[in-house]
């Protein structure tokens, strides 16, 4: 019988080498538990703070910007009744709003945050004179080009190796003018200087017309009544080489050549539009408005594939017939000039002379 006043001792057997197996597989697993969890820890504070990096960099700089001083200088004179803005080949521009055409650059020396171009402003009236002898002040002996050729009629310059001149020939030419002399007279004489202040090897030709159209190359006296009335198959028409010699035939046959009855244009611009190589430049001056005009306009585009600007002259008659030239000029992306009592006027100005309720 166990003695109540001694104390009872208890004892435990040694565990087995099973059981310390299996435990040192859970104290094994846990350490790679706790391994990994430090592994994730670590990647996902990485991953923060590159996010928090990143996003300090893409965010704006809110520093003051630099500022810009913008500067124009005055507008030089313009030498040319020329509309400046060039449009593509192939495009038709639209007139320039009233508040556009007069607006004028200011120069300006004081720092602004913000850059602004500054527009290039053309002169909405830009009068050329005609002495008494008509044409003294138009063009220049110089041509308009950067050595690929150019032409200018009447002050207005275009681009280009191959220049052709449609003119009226018909009777209404012989009208006199407020200066003296004709129609005819200043046409004579500015389409001649045109023609010698073309390069050298510049191709070219006039294309003469009233109630038919004919060239140089048509033979024998009354050229208008034998020229192409347009009908059946269209005459072709060659370029000229510009030389010396050239030029003095065709100075002799524009001084020469006599005028006809009426006036189209369908013969004229048929026979420009269907030579080869194509021109790079068309002129069509003319007094009248054409008894075909509505059938040209709506034709134009068919002629014209390959969207040849054609530049109009209208010679002294405003109203009506002006605007039948400015109509031909939109429809085909070329300039309209008015030559108005010996002034070559373009834009704005000119347009002002085709306004039918005021001078017709």
């Amino acid at each position: 019988m166990n003695d109540p006043s001694q104390p009872t001792l208890y004892t435990t057997e040694a565990p087995s080498e099973a059981v310390i197996h299996q435990l040192d597989s859970v104290i094994e697993r846990q350490r790679r538990a706790d391994t990994i969890q430090s592994l994730v820890v670590a990647v996902i504070v990485v991953v923060l703070i590159a996010a928090v990096l990143w996003l300090i960099a893409i965010l704006p700089d809110f520093s003051e910007p630099e500022t810009i001083v913008t500067y124009a200088p005055p507008t030089p004179p313009e030498e040319n009744p020329v509309d400046r803005p060039d449009l593509a080949a192939g495009l038709k521009p639209k007139p320039a709003s009233s508040s556009s055409s007069m607006a004028r650059v200011i120069a300006s020396a004081v720092e602004a945050p913000v850059a602004v171009p500054m527009p290039e402003v053309v002169d909405p009236v830009t009068p050329f004179g005609m002495d008494d002898d008509f044409a003294a002040g138009f063009g220049s002996d110089d041509g308009d080009g950067d050595g690929g050729g150019g032409s200018s009629f009447f002050g207005t310059p275009r681009k280009g190796r191959r220049v052709v001149y449609l003119v009226d020939y018909s009777e209404s030419m012989r009208s006199n003018t407020e200066q003296g002399g004709t129609r005819l007279d200043a046409l004579k004489k500015e389409l001649t200087r045109s023609i010698n202040a073309l390069k050298e090897g510049m191709n070219f030709n006039v294309i003469f017309f009233s109630h038919t159209a004919w060239t140089i190359d048509t033979e024998g006296p009354n050229a208008a009544d034998k020229g192409w009335n347009g009908l059946n198959e269209t005459p072709p028409v060659p370029w000229h080489v510009s030389t010396e010699r050239t030029k003095q035939v065709f100075a002799e046959r524009i001084r020469s050549t006599g005028v006809g009855n009426g006036t189209v244009w369908y013969s004229p611009l048929k026979m420009a539009l269907s030579m080869r190589p194509v021109p790079d430049v068309i002129y069509l001056l003319s007094d009248g408005e054409p008894s075909d005009l509505t059938d040209v306009l709506n034709r134009v585009d068919e002629m014209n594939p390959t969207a040849v600007p054609i530049d109009t002259f209208a010679m002294e008659e405003p109203g009506s017939e002006a605007r039948a030239m400015l109509e031909m000029a939109e429809e085909t992306g070329g300039r309209f000039t008015m030559i108005y009592k010996g002034r070559a006027y373009t834009g704005m100005a000119a347009e002002k002379y085709t306004d039918e309720n005021e001078f017709d």
